[in-house]
């Protein structure tokens, strides 16, 4: 029997393509036994080293991990892990003036799935905005003003300048914040390192430059060069101010 070699050829191809597809090649559709997805940053770069862990919804540490490669995907087989239903969420660790900042991921799905059906879970590195699914908290860092005891109270005519030096942690350009202290005394900026001063402005009085620094942290000048820290024993990736008139 005779075989057309060209037609062989075009076959085996198909065969190759269909089998590539089976494998969950598109980022973009759930593949059985497979999560899989992509993380990007804000204005759409591909984020690497971003670790996605895929959770037991009910048994307690139960769950495997899949790290993003150059690209910003990842993909990660599911066998094995049984029937129950699951949930991904993802973090990532990053380097930046001297520090190491862990920083969660915001899910563009808090859906729970099964292993057999597969899913497709993408995450976004937001700066800044409230946190969501199980994740509790912020993506920015947080700012306390304060100050020493008796020191100062009328916080809400405070209003701070924050010039960022240098790019954000997630290496995108900061541009300049201005913003009026809250009751709450806490704001949130994307992380990076700033420079900060204050001003005082009092309804129907003139506006003064207050004094500044880190909390507890050398002396008052009219401004003070800031990094958030990773970790205290009250906050994650956060600072505090004292100010003074």
């Amino acid at each position: 029997m005779k075989i057309n070699t060209m037609n062989l050829l075009v076959a085996l191809s198909l065969l190759m393509l269909a089998c590539k597809k089976d494998k969950g090649g598109d980022m973009n559709k759930p593949a059985t036994d497979m999560v899989k997805g992509k993380v990007l940053t804000s204005d759409g770069r591909p984020v690497s080293g971003a670790r996605i862990i895929i959770s037991s919804v009910i048994w307690y540490n139960e769950n495997t991990v899949a790290t993003t490669g150059a690209e910003g995907t990842y993909s990660k087989k599911l066998a094995g892990l049984g029937s129950d239903a699951f949930y991904a969420y993802a973090s990532i660790q990053k380097d930046y003036n001297g520090k190491r900042y862990t920083m969660d991921l915001h899910p563009e799905s808090t859906d729970d799935f099964f292993p057999a059906d597969g899913a497709v879970r993408n995450f976004i590195w937001k700066l800044t905005g409230p946190q969501v699914g199980r994740s509790t908290g912020i993506y920015g860092g947080q700012v306390t003003v304060a100050s020493e005891p008796g020191a100062f109270y009328d916080f809400t005519n405070v209003t701070l300048t924050m010039v960022p030096q240098g790019a954000l942690i997630d290496g995108s350009n900061g541009s300049t914040i201005t913003m009026k202290v809250p009751n709450s005394q806490k704001l949130e900026v994307p992380i990076g390192r700033y420079l900060i001063s204050a001003v005082y402005a009092p309804a129907g009085q003139g506006q003064k430059t207050m004094k500044i620094r880190l909390s507890d942290t050398g002396s008052y000048n009219n401004s003070v060069l800031v990094d958030f820290s990773p970790s205290t024993d009250f906050c994650k990736n956060c600072l505090t101010l004292d100010v003074k008139e």
